[in-house]
């Protein structure tokens, strides 16, 4: 679930302005409910369920429906704005980072998601002839470490 209260941060408010730009040139409408749901997706640096951002919604806009943040969800993902990925076969989404290509470390028990910078010229895979990269998404699936030493603390107790 989303954190209540959840403070931005300037940086937070910079990329909603910026993602609401990018919509306007795409000539989306902006809706009150559009903001509100791009800026929790701003705000959160793991991934999301389309039901936690309808849970997170609903508290605020009575009569939601699940199929409004599910279409929504849709167009975003169709401009870039974020990304899929499947978690305990569950969809989950994340913001897309334009700027810098980044890896993901994915606890597959808490669901943090650790990002990391990298280079993707710098990565020594093999392409095939005629084919020109455009995008990079490589995600690690683990434990981390908090997770892992909880679960070897519960092993280890008769």
């Amino acid at each position: 679930m989303f954190p209540a209260g959840q403070v931005f941060s300037v940086e937070d408010s910079k990329q909603l302005d910026k993602l609401i730009d990018y919509l306007v040139d795409q000539r989306v409408r902006i809706t009150t409910q559009r903001r509100f749901m791009l800026d929790l997706v701003v705000s959160l640096n793991r991934p999301f369920s389309a039901m936690e951002l309808y849970q997170a919604m609903e508290q605020t806009f009575q009569g939601l429906s699940y199929g409004t943040v599910y279409r929504n969800l849709e167009l975003y993902k169709n401009l870039r704005i974020i990304e899929t990925f499947a978690l305990d076969n569950e969809l989950r989404y994340r913001l897309i980072d334009h700027v810098q290509p980044q890896l993901h470390f994915i606890c597959m028990d808490c669901k943090q998601t650790i990002p990391m910078s990298f280079d993707p010229e710098q990565m020594l895979l093999p392409e095939p002839q005629r084919f020109q990269s455009l995008n990079y998404k490589i995600d690690v699936f683990g434990y981390c470490m908090d997770c892992r030493a909880s679960s070897e603390e519960g092993l280890e107790q008769p």
